[in-house]
C-alpha cells in the first residue's frame, strides 16, 4: 500500500495523482474487506481452521489419579509443657509482675535447672506485715480461749459451789425455824394450862403465842426464800452463766477462724514467693511464648522486665519427638478432609526434607476469624508428624499436602481441555485434519487434571483452551454423554472458564 502511494509522486500532475492515490485506497479497502469475509467463513466452518490444526493439543492418558488439598501451616509439638506465670500481681495500677531474669530462648534445659525469676519484692514486703497480723491474732485467740475457760469455771463455781452454798443455808434456817415453831407451840400449852390453874397471868400466856406467831412466821420466809432459789435464782444465775459461755465460745471461734485466715494469707505468700522461681518441670528447649496482636499487626515479647499477667503463658516446653502442623483449611475444601488421611509435609526452612503426616484432628468450627482473613471461613486441622526427624522447632512453616482422592486406574485430561456450556461439558478431539467437538461426562479433579468418564479414549489428543471455538459448533446436536453410574458435576468448572482455576481449581 505505501509503495502505490508513494511511487507515482513523481510522475504526473498534483490532480492526477490525487485521483490515483483515491482509486488506490479504495481498492486496497475493498481487497482488505473480502480477505476478512474469506477468513471469517473459512474460520467457522469445518475443515476452514481447524485443517491447519492451530493450537496447543494434549493426550487423553490413562493412569492414577491422585488429588492433594495443599495448605500451609505452623509446625508444633502436640506434647507441650506449658510454663505459666502463677504470681499475682501486688503492685497498685498494674496487671501483672514483671520478669527479673529468665533464661535465654533456645536453651535446651534439664529437669530442675533454672528458667524464669520474677519480681518478689512487694510480696516480700506484705509477708513481713503478714506475720504481725499473724502474731496479733494468736494473741487475741489465747485472750479468747481464757474467757470461755474462766466462764465455764464461773458456771461450775456457782453451780456446785455458791448455789449449794445458799441452799444449806437457807435449809439451815428452815431448820431452826422449824424447832423454834415447835418451843414455842409446847410454851404456850403449858402457859395456857397453868392459867387455867391461876399460876400465871394471862399476859404470860399472850407472850408465849407472840412468840409462837414469830416462829411461824420465820419457817414461812425460810420456806419461800429455799423456793425461790430452786425455781428463780439459780434458773437466772445459771443462764447468765451459759450466755457468757456461749459468748465466750462464739468469740472464740472468730478469733480462731481469723487466725486461720491469716495463717492462710501467709501461707499463700510464702507461696506466692516460692512460686517467683520457676525451674524446670521437664527436659526441654525453650521457646518463648510471644502474643501477636491482630489488630494492631505487633507482637508482645517475652523478655527481662517485661510484665505478664496471672496464668499467662511465658515458656513452652515442647517434646520434639512429637510434632504436628495446624493447618486452616477453606470452608470450601473442609468437607474433604477425614480423620485418618495420609499427607506430605515439607518445612519450609529444611528445603529438601520430606515428611510422612496423618490428620488426626478436623475442628467442627471455624477458627475465630481477624482482620486479614476477610470473613472467609476457615477449618483448624491437626496433622501428626509420623516418625522423628532431626531439625524440626516448634513455629516453623510448614507446607502440606493431604491425599483426599487416589484411583489406581482413571481417563484423565488436563483441566483447561475442558469447557461447560449450559450446565455440559465439551472437549475438541482432533480428527484427522480437524477438530471435532465431544461431550464428556467428568468425574473428579485435582490442581491438573480432571476425570473423564465417558466420551473420550486413551490416547486421543485435545485442544487446550476449546472456549474460543465452541462457538462454531451445534452442540445440541451432539449425543448426551452417559456413563453406568451418576456423572459428578463439578461447580468449579466455571462456565466459559480457560484457566486451570476456572475450570477444575476454584475446589481445591
Amino acid at each position: 500500500m505505501r509503495a502505490e502511494i508513494t511511487g507515482p509522486s513523481t510522475i504526473g500532475s498534483p490532480g492526477r495523482l490525487t485521483r490515483r492515490f483515491k482509486r488506490g485506497r479504495l481498492l486496497a479497502g475493498s481487497i482488505g474487506t473480502t480477505c476478512l469475509l474469506l477468513a471469517g467463513v473459512w474460520y467457522v466452518q469445518p475443515g476452514g481452521a481447524e485443517s491447519e490444526l492451530a493450537g496447543i493439543v494434549e493426550r487423553v492418558v490413562r493412569g492414577p489419579f491422585e488429588h492433594d488439598v495443599s495448605e500451609r501451616g505452623e509446625l508444633e509439638s502436640s506434647n507441650n509443657v506449658l510454663v505459666r506465670c502463677e504470681v499475682q500481681s501486688r503492685t497498685a495500677g498494674t496487671n501483672g509482675v514483671k520478669i527479673i531474669e529468665i533464661v535465654p530462648e533456645g536453651t535446651n534445659v534439664k529437669k530442675g535447672e533454672f528458667l524464669i525469676r520474677f519480681d518478689d519484692a512487694a510480696l516480700k514486703s506484705e509477708r513481713t506485715s503478714q506475720l504481725i497480723n499473724v502474731g496479733t491474732a494468736e494473741a487475741t485467740a489465747a485472750q479468747s480461749k481464757n474467757d470461755l475457760d474462766a466462764a465455764l469455771i464461773g458456771r461450775k463455781e456457782y453451780e456446785f459451789g455458791e448455789f449449794e452454798n445458799e441452799r444449806e443455808k437457807v435449809t439451815g434456817e428452815i431448820l431452826v425455824a422449824s424447832q423454834a415453831v415447835t418451843h414455842a407451840e409446847e410454851s404456850v400449852s403449858h402457859s395456857r394450862k397453868l392459867l387455867r390453874r391461876g399460876y400465871i397471868p394471862k399476859l404470860a400466856v399472850q407472850s408465849d403465842e407472840f412468840r409462837l406467831a414469830k416462829a411461824e412466821s420465820d419457817l414461812r420466809a425460810a420456806k419461800v426464800r429455799l423456793n425461790s432459789l430452786m425455781e428463780y435464782t439459780k434458773p437466772k444465775k445459771i443462764s447468765e452463766l451459759d450466755a457468757k459461755v456461749k459468748t465466750a465460745e462464739a468469740k472464740l471461734k472468730a478469733d480462731e477462724a481469723k487466725l486461720v485466715l491469716e495463717n492462710e494469707k501467709l501461707r499463700v505468700l510464702d507461696e506466692q514467693i516460692a512460686r517467683c522461681l520457676v525451674n524446670a518441670p521437664v527436659d526441654g528447649q525453650v521457646i518463648y511464648d510471644h502474643e501477636r496482636d491482630d489488630w494492631g499487626g505487633g507482637e508482645y515479647h517475652i523478655k527481662q522486665g517485661a510484665t505478664v499477667h496471672e496464668q499467662r503463658i511465658v515458656i513452652r516446653l515442647p517434646d520434639p519427638k512429637q510434632m504436628q502442623v495446624i493447618a486452616k483449611v477453606a470452608e470450601s475444601r473442609i468437607d474433604r478432609i477425614k480423620v485418618g488421611m495420609p499427607a506430605k509435609i515439607e518445612i519450609e526452612g529444611l528445603p529438601g526434607m520430606h515428611l510422612e503426616g496423618k490428620v488426626t484432628r478436623v475442628n467442627e468450627y471455624p477458627a475465630a476469624e481477624d482482620w486479614l482473613s476477610a470473613g472467609a471461613k476457615e477449618y483448624a486441622t491437626t496433622i501428626q508428624v509420623v516418625g522423628q526427624q532431626q531439625g524440626l522447632r516448634p513455629g516453623m512453616t510448614a507446607h502440606v499436602a493431604i491425599r483426599v482422592e487416589t484411583i489406581p486406574d482413571a481417563l484423565q485430561v488436563p483441566i483447561q481441555a475442558v469447557a461447560e456450556r449450559g450446565g455440559r461439558h465439551y472437549c475438541l478431539r482432533k480428527s484427522d485434519s480437524r477438530f471435532e467437538p465431544r461431550e464428556v461426562a467428568v468425574g473428579s479433579t485435582n490442581e491438573k487434571f480432571l476425570i473423564v468418564r465417558s466420551g473420550l479414549e486413551a490416547g486421543d489428543e485435545v485442544l487446550l483452551n476449546p472456549r474460543a471455538r465452541l462457538d462454531a459448533y451445534d452442540l445440541k446436536s451432539l449425543p448426551v454423554a452417559t456413563v453406568g453410574e451418576p456423572i459428578l458435576q463439578h461447580a468449579s468448572l466455571q462456565k466459559d472458564s480457560t484457566s486451570a482455576r476456572g475450570v477444575g481449581g476454584a475446589g481445591l
